[in-house]
């Protein structure tokens, strides 16, 4: 307890408060405590509490729950600091070893790590390939591409890449960390909020997103790739996917940021001025993690024992795999800041855009609309993303050109909605796999 005080008085002490936010939630004491009976046991996880837009949390309030906020001993916490030094790509292969198709392949699956190569200063894109073992030659691959979002790497969807199936061994799946995210390199972001503009921002993104599909051979037959990307990620991809029609047949949009601005009948109060401050000077609650150093795994986990904590239903792997899911988290939020930086440029204080997908993409006003795929919106029953933005979109894709577009809800779930109910979510992309075939 001294020792985090000590740490929370330095030079970090007048921004904890904004930086502490996100941690600010109930918790138990550990993975080993049996499951509470806030989720329903078996079935789909029922969430406790609401999922909330980035907010503020008073300090005072903060710093009295602690113990109860952080639960990951000072004793853990420094073992993983020293893990971390030693080898921070060890805390991916931990994770993903928890598969039972890596590193051996199992059941009919193969898997494997790669970085593929984006450009001539040793850069790189991170991602976990899962393909058949006995690949069925009759037909071209299809291939399943998931993207995280904001501040998360391809590892957040272990449960999807667990469970998904390689219908009639036709399929490969690719989870990748976006470029500056994740185990993908982490090259200085080059630009600089309010001095340049957030289309070059996006510019530097989608031209290594595209370096990577052309390097892996997924432009050839671009009709068989479907692509699943959530919240930052699904805004990025909608953009890539208006600036080069044609690279995939179908987007998934997860949760997606940006659509809309957020409609007043959802009552949120604006942020204090100096969370704004923060917000666009790029602090956020990586910052804090990376200068903690040994505590930074222990203030990880007032996020990760949260967010993870109902995969504890799971007798078989789910101890081993909140375990895991917490030190890969602790790894990707240590990391050096990059990628994470775009957030400044794309959305406000709080959560809403600067400019909406709406207004830049989701009306054909001098033909700005030019994407040509099928579109899939998914938000989860209690999500704090606006869905609204996501029915008027796929409204206009439908009736003013033309496309395939459908909105569903994820039961039981909130913004990580592939997370909180990856049994209905993982049904939903099957379905869609399905149909292909």
């Amino acid at each position: 307890m001294s020792v985090l005080n000590k740490s929370l008085k330095s030079r970090w002490f007048p921004i904890a408060k904004m930086l502490l936010a996100p941690f600010h939630r109930p918790l138990r004491a550990s993975w080993s405590s049996a499951p509470s009976n806030e989720h329903t046991v078996g079935v789909r996880p029922i969430l406790s509490r609401k999922p909330s837009s980035p907010s503020a949390i008073p300090l005072e309030k903060i710093i009295l729950g602690l113990p109860r906020l952080f639960p990951r001993s000072v004793e853990q916490s420094v073992r993983d600091f020293w893990d971390f030094k030693r080898d921070s790509g060890a805390f991916q292969e931990e994770l993903l070893s928890s598969l039972p198709f890596f590193p051996n392949a199992r059941d009919g699956k193969t898997a494997k790590i790669l970085r593929t190569p984006i450009d001539d200063q040793g850069n790189y894109i991170n991602e976990f390939c899962i393909m058949p073992t006995n690949p069925n030659r009759e037909k071209p691959m299809k291939h399943l591409i998931l993207i995280h979002g904001y501040g998360a790497g391809l590892g957040f969807f272990l449960k999807n890449l667990e469970k998904l199936p390689l219908i009639n061994d036709s399929w490969c799946i690719h989870a990748l960390d976006l470029p500056g995210y994740g185990f993908s390199s982490r090259p200085r972001l080059p630009f600089h909020f309010a001095k340049d503009s957030a289309e070059q921002v996006e510019q530097w993104f989608h031209t290594r997103f595209q370096r990577w599909m052309k390097a892996r051979g997924l432009l050839e037959n671009p009709h068989n790739n479907m692509l699943v990307a959530h919240s930052m990620g699904a805004y990025l991809v909608a953009l890539y996917a208006n600036k080069f029609p044609g690279h995939f047949q179908k987007l998934i949009m997860c949760s997606p940021a940006g659509v809309c601005h957020s409609s007043p009948k959802l009552g949120r109060k604006p942020p204090p001025w100096w969370f704004q401050k923060l917000w666009d000077r790029n602090i956020s609650p990586f910052s804090l993690v990376r200068n903690t150093n040994i505590l930074g795994s222990k203030l990880t986990s007032g996020w990760s024992y949260r967010r993870f904590e109902q995969l504890l239903h799971d007798k078989t792997a789910g101890l081993r795999q909140c375990e895991a899911l917490h030190r890969y988290a602790y790894a990707i939020f240590n990391r050096p800041g990059s990628g994470e930086y775009f957030l400044a440029f794309a959305l406000r204080c709080g959560g809403d855009p600067r400019v909406s997908l709406e207004e830049r993409m989701f009306h054909n006003v001098e033909n700005q609309f030019k994407a040509k795929c099928d579109w899939l919106w998914l938000y989860g029953d209690q999500d704090w993303i606006d869905a609204t933005g996501g029915i008027r979109a796929s409204q206009f894709l439908m009736e003013k050109m033309g496309s395939n577009s459908l909105v569903e809800i994820v039961k039981d779930s909130g913004h990580h909605l592939y997370l909180d109910n990856y049994q209905h979510f993982n049904n939903i992309l099957e379905r869609e796999m399905h149909k292909w075939n």
